[in-house]
């Protein structure tokens, strides 16, 4: 064994064997801030990881605006489709149609709507509509029926097979004057997604309907791609690919503030937390101060017995990384531990509502680990060097005054 090794175990040792008092305190400080943090950012990358899973399963993974389309040349909208289709990357794409109305319902409740007229085929592949909806009878979902949020049918007092009014924000001519547009609908089925933004305000259309309902012709086309990471790339091939295009958005930049706002919280959090390690860092140097005060002594006879201020340097530094590689290892343990608590059995209930979520969303990421234990011993590094250079620079004969 070096004589840095074992100078430095004893000490860190009490006079009755084991760790002494302070080297335990230093070391619960690093295990408690790392700890904390690995649960706290496992916490973020579940709820990251949740309502990007839930925005994308409610929105297509890009949009496609495309230049006026004249009633008479319906080829051109089926031309960009296939154009689309034919992009490397791309996994299916569908036509759409959006608009507003007000929902009146027989019991004389009434809510507003935003609706979107769709391929029903089609929203099976570009959306996860099919892994939300209550009774999954596509077959019904023609004419003039529509699938809305759950929670919005359930204001509404809706039951699938219920009709209801649908009142347009426009007008139509009438012996009356003009009278707004009204239609009768038929609630086909409801959707529950997990996000109360779509829940309580969205609600779906066929294609063919909807065009006879707004008057209109799909200006739109959403686009789902193969793989979610490849986005970006597929958005710039289909840029170059459609002529008559004229914007080319992904799921990100349409939900740019959102993610940022998520992202930026999450960096925050961290930091904060980060200095629950910074102030056990003031422990372990602090500790280490203690002891250097406790050795003078020591370090002063080693000294002049021609011990090298390298050596004497490499002693505390050891104890000091000891506390820090030890905290930190028990500490990431602990705090999977923890994470999987959360995530398995305490299973904390959320308000849906407010969060769009039912439980506290855990994900615990390789990537979060390293970064966590990068930090950890780095700044333990750091809070080790002040000490361990003050014990190198010991004069030995101011040593041996001292005591």
């Amino acid at each position: 064994m070096k004589l840095e090794i074992f100078l430095a175990r004893r000490y860190m040792s009490s006079h009755r064997g084991g760790l002494s008092v302070i080297t335990w305190i230093a070391l619960a400080g690093v295990i408690v801030g790392v700890m904390s943090l690995v649960a706290v950012l496992a916490v973020m990358s579940g709820f990251e990881k949740e309502l990007r899973a839930k925005i994308l399963g409610n929105n297509a993974h890009i949009l496609v605006q495309i230049r006026d389309i004249p009633k008479t040349q319906p080829e051109v909208l089926e031309k960009t489709i296939n154009k689309i289709r034919s992009v490397d990357g791309v996994a299916s794409a569908m036509p759409v149609i959006y608009g507003e109305g007000f929902i009146l319902s027989s019991s004389g409740d009434s809510e507003g709507v935003l609706l979107k007229g769709v391929d029903p085929k089609l929203v099976q592949e570009v959306l996860d509509l099919k892994n939300y909806v209550a009774d999954g009878n596509w077959k019904n979902f023609k004419d003039n029926s529509v699938i809305l949020g759950e929670s919005l049918a359930n204001r509404l007092s809706l039951e699938t097979g219920d009709s209801f009014t649908l009142i347009l924000n426009r007008g139509e001519f009438s012996p009356f004057g003009i009278m707004p547009k009204m239609k009768k609908l038929v609630l086909s089925d409801s959707f529950k997604s997990g996000m109360s933004q779509f829940d309580s305000r969205h609600g779906y259309l066929p294609l063919s309907f909807a065009e006879e309902l707004f008057e209109t012709r799909p200006h739109t086309i959403e686009v789902r791609t193969k793989d979610p990471r490849e986005i970006a790339k597929v958005k710039e091939r289909i840029r170059g690919n459609v002529d008559e295009a004229i914007s080319v958005q992904d799921w990100i930049s349409v939900n740019s503030d959102f993610l940022s706002a998520l992202q930026l919280e999450k960096t925050a959090m961290a930091v904060i937390l980060g200095l629950i390690v910074l102030v056990a860092a003031f422990n372990i140097c602090g500790s280490l101060i203690m002891i250097v005060r406790d050795k003078t002594k020591d370090i002063a006879i080693l000294k002049s017995m021609g011990a090298l201020d390298s050596s004497v340097l490499k002693v505390f530094f050891i104890q000091g990384m000891f506390i820090g590689i030890v905290g930190t290892i028990v500490g990431i343990i602990f705090g999977i531990i923890l994470s999987l608590i959360l995530r398995d059995y305490i299973k904390f209930p959320l308000n849906r509502e407010v969060y769009m979520i039912d439980t506290l969303p855990v994900d615990l990421r390789i990537s979060d680990l390293l970064a966590v234990a990068a930090g950890a011993l780095l700044i333990s590094a750091i809070a080790t060097l002040y000490p361990a250079r003050l014990a190198a620079k010991i004069i030995p004969t101011e040593g041996l005054k001292s005591e």
